[in-house]
């Protein structure tokens, strides 16, 4: 089965050709190719009615979320109109196509996890283009998949997780916000969800629409880092002694762009649909972990 992946370098995309790359024939445009840059939809589409895939997934997008007001012509394009023209192209050749999207295409209101019914009302630049994309993916191909996503984590990409753990090296206090909350979420668990929804496809069983995945269970941002720290200290990583992690408010930054408070998702509809039961958020940023700490040894 032929994959265009956008994407490869990233995390997911990453993640997916080191578990996965014997058992689909992936193509994984670069951006410096034709074809690989999503700054040019155009010949993005073109790109892919010349390789004529069975399957395509997106997991490229603009994700700087602060930097997104001030190049929102990019981030609109690399997020909204470009995934447009994979979907158009996906519908004229009879491929399935996957697009990763994001918790942030909601407002964080409530406590309540969101499902994938909810209306979408986005906060911020990134969030409205990446609502846009799904909107437009949807309208030309009825077909696709969406799979939105919340804090994602890898070993050896920037994220929550490295972020922290650098602030964690330089600083005796790091300040980290208690009102945030969502599920730290395993790039490779999302990658063997996307394995799946590609082998149903091959299969003839394919799922269409909107679905959400995250590992199981919610904490804080707060949270979140309390774990780390404590497991930097039980691997012995001598930087992480007596270091402090400070309770703040996200109003207590002064952001460029509002973020928001609850990234819950409600992952039920596809765990009903593929069987399966995500790890513990616990389990899984324990193993990233596990690999980071023996790369800083």
């Amino acid at each position: 089965m032929k994959v265009v992946l956008f994407g490869a370098g990233g995390q997911v995309g990453s993640s997916l050709l080191e578990l996965f790359r014997d058992d689909f024939d992936w193509v994984c445009p670069q951006k410096q190719q034709f074809g690989g840059d999503l700054l040019y939809p155009e010949a993005v589409y073109r790109y892919l009615l010349c390789e004529q895939p069975e399957a395509i997934v997106n997991a490229a997008a603009f994700t700087a979320v602060d930097k997104a007001p001030r190049y929102l012509c990019e981030a609109q394009t690399v997020n909204a109109e470009a995934p447009a023209l994979m979907a158009q192209a996906a519908s004229e050749l009879g491929a399935y196509f996957v697009h990763l999207s994001t918790d942030y295409v909601f407002n964080g209101n409530g406590e309540k996890a969101w499902k994938e019914s909810d209306q979408k009302n986005p906060v911020n630049a990134y969030g409205k283009t990446k609502a846009k994309g799904e909107d437009l993916v949807l309208k030309h191909d009825s077909q696709a998949l969406i799979l939105r996503l919340s804090w994602l984590q890898a070993p050896g990409h920037l994220n929550f997780v490295s972020s922290f753990c650098k602030r964690l090296q330089e600083q005796s206090e790091v300040f980290v916000v208690t009102d945030q909350c969502g599920s730290p979420t395993s790039a490779r668990d999302v990658a063997e969800v996307i394995n799946l929804l590609l082998s149903k496809d091959k299969n003839g069983t394919p799922l269409h629409g909107i679905y959400h995945f995250a590992n199981q269970g919610f904490c804080s941002r707060y949270e979140c880092a309390q774990y780390i720290l404590r497991v930097l200290k039980e691997a012995g990583i001598s930087w992480a002694s007596n270091k402090n992690i400070v309770r703040a408010k996200t109003a207590d930054y002064l952001s460029s762009e509002p973020r928001p408070l609850n990234c819950r998702l409600d992952t039920q509809k596809l765990c009903s649909q593929l069987s399966i039961a995500p790890r513990a958020w616990q389990e899984a940023l324990g193993a990233t972990l596990k690999h980071y700490c023996q790369e800083i040894q």
